[in-house]
C-alpha cells in the first residue's frame, strides 16, 4: 500500500472517530406543547357547626335532661350515652372517598373497662338518612352531616361494684380520613 492510500485511510478513520465521539450523527426529532394546565390538590376537612351535646339515652334509666356534663357523669353498667353534633364537610377532589368515624385511639379506659365492655359506635346521617358505611364523597362537599356517637357500658360486665374504672372522653375525636385506593 502506498503512503497516499495509508494517509487517506488514517484520515478517514480519524474522521469517523471524531464524528462518532462528537455525536454528529443527527437523528431527527420534534416536539409539541401539550395542552395541559395546573393540577391543584383537593381538600378534605370537617368542622363543627356548633358544640356537640352528650345525652343519657339509657334504656329504662333515669334520663339526665338536656346536655349532660360528661366530666361529672357517673356511668353504671347498662348506661348508654350519645353524642350528637353537626359537621360541615369540605370534600373537594376527583375520585375522593373518605370515611367519617369515631377515633377509638382517642378514648382511654381505666381499670377493668375495655373496648369489649364499653363499645363505641358511630352513625352519620345527612338530612336524616344514614350515609352508607359513613362514606363521604365529593358530592358531600359543602353539606352538613349529623354525627351520632353511642357509648355503651355493657350491663353484663362483671366485677363493677364500687370500682373507680373510667372511660375518658376528654380527647375524643371524630375523624374524616381518605380511603386507601386498591390497585387491580
Amino acid at each position: 500500500m502506498n503512503k497516499t492510500t495509508k494517509g487517506a485511510l488514517a484520515a478517514g478513520a480519524a474522521g469517523i472517530l471524531l464524528l462518532g465521539g462528537a455525536g454528529s450523527y443527527a437523528l431527527w426529532t420534534d416536539s409539541e406543547t401539550v395542552q395541559g394546565g395546573t393540577i391543584t390538590a383537593g381538600n378534605l376537612d370537617i368542622s363543627p357547626v356548633a358544640a356537640g351535646v352528650w345525652t343519657d339515652v339509657s334504656p329504662g334509666g333515669i334520663k339526665t335532661p338536656g346536655n349532660l356534663n360528661i366530666a361529672t357523669f357517673r356511668m353504671v353498667p347498662g348506661d348508654v350515652l350519645q353524642y350528637k353534633a353537626s359537621y360541615k364537610v369540605l370534600a373537594d377532589g376527583e375520585n375522593l372517598r373518605a370515611t367519617i368515624a369515631a377515633d377509638p385511639q382517642t378514648i382511654t379506659r381505666g381499670g377493668e373497662l375495655t373496648p369489649a365492655n364499653t363499645p363505641v359506635s358511630l352513625v352519620t346521617t345527612y338530612n336524616g338518612a344514614p350515609l352508607a358505611n359513613n362514606q363521604i364523597t365529593e358530592a358531600d362537599d359543602g353539606r352538613t352531616v349529623d354525627v351520632t356517637v353511642t357509648v355503651t357500658f355493657v350491663e353484663t360486665t362483671p366485677n363493677q361494684v364500687g370500682t373507680e374504672d373510667s372511660v375518658n372522653l376528654t380527647n375524643f375525636r371524630i375523624n374524616l380520613q381518605q380511603n386507601a385506593r386498591t390497585t387491580a
